[in-house]
């Protein structure tokens, strides 16, 4: 039953987003979305400050992992940096930049998880930050991709004047 409230739930909210942002342009849309994608960007850098690991494996942040050489780590956090940066202009082709960074970042997050925590694990109050950080990056690659979407009819407006 849960199942089929959560399908129900999805169907209607991907249905409400595509009619939203996906076939229409306007600024406002533009900005809200390029403003959303800055937020969740911003809310995975204060995540990485939180720890990602147990008590067990050192109880270090995304921070300290990274700044100990991991280098998937330090990319993750360049990469994040920059793309929060980047959402702060308005400039179409920087725009498409930090949201390839971000999508790139969300498979980066994967690896880096992955290598931190290989195999199977019961799941502890420390993994929660870097699921969380992860879902975060997933919504972000959603309003990356509209807010490409919306950049795209953007240009062909342009053209078409």
């Amino acid at each position: 039953m849960e199942a089929a409230f959560f399908w129900i739930a999805w169907g209607l909210i991907s249905f409400w987003a595509l009619k939203t942002f996906y076939f229409s342009f306007s600024k406002e849309k533009l900005d809200g979305l390029r403003k959303t994608a800055l937020g969740i960007n911003l809310a995975v850098l204060v995540l990485t400050f939180l720890p990602w690991l147990p008590q067990s494996l050192g109880g270090q942040s995304g921070l300290a992992v990274a700044l100990e050489g991991n280098v998937l780590a330090l990319l993750f956090l360049v990469l994040i940096v920059t793309s929060a940066l980047i959402f702060l202009t308005k400039d179409s082709s920087l725009l498409k930049f930090a949201a390839i960074t971000t999508i790139v970042n969300t498979f980066l997050l994967f690896i880096l998880m992955y290598q931190l925590r290989p195999g199977t694990f019961i799941l502890t109050p420390y993994d929660i930050v870097p699921i969380a950080a992860v879902l975060f990056l997933l919504v972000g690659d959603v309003v990356a991709l509209l807010l490409w979407q919306q950049l795209q009819i953007k240009d062909r407006k342009r053209k078409r004047k």
